[in-house]
């Protein structure tokens, strides 16, 4: 199944894996980047003709409304939003008293608001495309369940937010038919994940992709692996 797809943070990393992915499977890709020069991304718009790069800035307002408002009047509905956009501020293995307190209000205002600002300015959209999915890039850093360390501080705290803001945009939207799904895409080798990761981007994208055409309404609120499985996760 091939659809139209709007896909956040896709200048590089899983976002840009995701984005080819779901060009070679057929889908209208919109692939959101922060700034207007994305060479990688470029470059491989020009070979995928269905990849559009767009200017999306999650933290900004005018920036999301303008993108969501060039998808409406280029297609007019919208499929799948993949909210992958995130930051991971410091090194992550900072001790409390060593944190710079203001890393938490960056990983929030990008990894959960910014979610929610991109979110709400396509709804309208996901209401008339076909089986509509929202999919929140989580981690399983941000499981509260199996937190045993203090590592990734702020990192943590959003991802952990962003679980909740799932399980309630799922609740609200679930009756119209909207799926929302926090999914996590493993260890993978990007510039957050490290080079020591298990998984390359492509290998990541791979299974995110197949899992989020699969996603139904009763995947919704569930915080599911790169495969869709559940259980591996937990809140």
């Amino acid at each position: 199944m091939a659809g139209t797809v709007l896909i956040t943070g896709a200048s590089r990393g899983i976002g840009l894996a995701l984005s080819i992915t779901f060009a070679r499977a057929g889908w209208h890709v919109f692939a959101g980047t922060r700034k207007a020069k994305a060479p990688l991304l470029w470059n491989i718009s020009q070979e995928f003709p269905n990849i559009t790069p767009l200017v999306l800035d999650v933290l900004d307002d005018i920036s999301v409304r303008e993108a969501v408002r060039s998808i409406d009047e280029e297609i007019g509905s919208l499929d799948a939003l993949v909210n992958n956009a995130a930051i991971f501020p410091g090194e992550g293995n900072e001790r409390l008293v060593e944190l710079d307190l203001a890393w938490f209000a960056e990983a929030v205002e990008t990894n959960v608001t910014g979610v929610a600002r991109v979110t709400r300015e396509c709804i309208p959209l996901l209401r008339k495309g076909s089986q509509p999915r929202v999919v929140n890039i989580s981690s399983g850093a941000g499981s509260i369940g199996d937190k045993e360390d203090y590592d990734y501080y702020p990192y943590s705290v959003s991802k952990a937010a962003l679980n909740m803001l799932t399980r309630a945009m799922a609740a609200e939207f679930r009756p119209e038919g909207i799926t929302v799904t926090a999914l996590s895409p493993g260890w993978v080798q990007t510039e957050m994940g490290g080079p020591n990761a298990p998984l390359s981007p492509e290998q990541s994208a791979s299974s995110l992709h197949s899992t989020i055409c699969r996603l139904t309404v009763a995947d919704s609120g569930h915080f599911l692996g790169r495969d869709g499985q559940a259980g591996d996760y937990i809140w």
